[in-house]
């Protein structure tokens, strides 16, 4: 493959992972606006029908992006699945007790992987 071939696939392969952050971390704003109550209908009240209806588009998003990761079967496959399943557990249980901890080590750990595999398929400089 030459350099140009290689850059577009680095540059591909970088949007798609990209992508997935942008979507998961999507899901980690309605799990942060969830918790702090911030679903409410005009009067006040909670409004948890809003809530599970923005979790659910944000979680088809994610897994979107993710099943372009899988489908290629390359890469930091392991790391999206895991950060995919991290950023659903958020919701679980109604959202009250999201273990962000947990979000972010999986995130940390498929930015590492997935930066790692990017460099690999760089050009080498001076050929």
């Amino acid at each position: 493959m030459d350099d140009t071939a290689t850059v577009a696939l680095y540059l591909a392969r970088r949007d798609t992972y990209a992508a997935l952050l942008n979507a998961v971390d999507d899901e980690l704003r309605i799990a942060w606006h969830r918790c702090d109550g911030r679903y409410t209908t005009p009067d006040g009240q909670p409004d948890e029908a809003a809530a599970v209806g923005d979790v659910d588009r944000a979680y088809v998003n994610s897994r979107a992006k993710f099943n372009v990761i899988d489908l290629e079967g390359v890469g930091p496959v392991k790391e999206a699945r895991a950060l995919v399943e991290r950023a659903a557990a958020l919701h679980k249980g109604g959202g009250t007790e999201p273990n962000w901890a947990d979000f972010k080590r999986a995130r940390e750990a498929f930015v590492t992987a997935a930066s790692r595999y990017l460099k690999t398929l760089l050009p080498e400089a001076g050929h």
